[in-house]
């Protein structure tokens, strides 16, 4: 990104001019999409859960794969054991339990996983400074809502300003108790396996 001006009195991002900001911004968000489609070419087919699956995926725990690798020695040892899981590794031979194909599985987590690791600081950092910007304004202006709201019942011409307002804040705290009644638990069995707990 381009570098502070000499001449300029700013040392931060909060204190930064807002037009140097949205140029900045808007080379932020290519720089995303750039990485975005560099990582599409390193990876092509990466998939994209919805919300439902993304809740119900498993998350392996430190030291799992290894374990599981072990699981797999033994599936090698003694093949004939694990004829019955031969249709459910999703493999080419529906007759075989591949274990060749799940140990690929199982390392292409694990370097999926430290490749994500390296990127989340990044994304962390902007996600960071975005919370951090709103507590530097939003309770100081719903306070400033709050005495506006009193001033339009006997004010026209702010009531007419602040109209939109007053219906959007009622939206949101309604929609905030009837989306916790429509909320469903999890159905008991979904598209993705769960991991059992040893």
């Amino acid at each position: 990104m381009a570098s502070k001006k000499k001449d300029s009195n700013w040392t931060t991002w909060e204190d930064m001019p807002i037009d140097e900001f949205r140029a900045r911004a808007e080379k932020a968000k290519a720089l995303a999409a750039e990485l975005g489609e560099k990582l599409d070419s390193l990876f092509p087919g990466l998939v994209t859960l919805t919300k439902e699956q993304r809740q119900t995926a498993p998350r392996l725990r430190d030291g799992e794969h290894v374990m599981l690798n072990k699981v797999l020695d033994v599936v090698d040892m003694k093949p004939a054991l694990f004829e019955s899981l031969a249709d459910q590794d999703e493999g080419m031979d529906p007759n075989r339990f591949e274990s060749a194909l799940l140990r690929d599985r199982i390392e292409k987590h694990q370097l999926f996983s430290e490749v994500a690791e390296s990127l989340s600081p990044i994304g962390g950092e902007i996600g960071d400074s975005t919370l951090y910007a709103a507590i530097k304004f939003r309770e100081t202006l719903y306070a400033a809502y709050r005495i506006a709201k009193t001033h339009a019942q006997t004010d026209r011409k702010v009531m007419d300003v602040l109209a939109p307002v007053i219906d959007f804040m009622r939206r949101n705290v309604a929609a905030g108790p009837a989306a916790k009644k429509s909320r469903k638990p999890a159905p008991a069995t979904s598209p993705l396996p769960v991991a059992d707990e040893a």
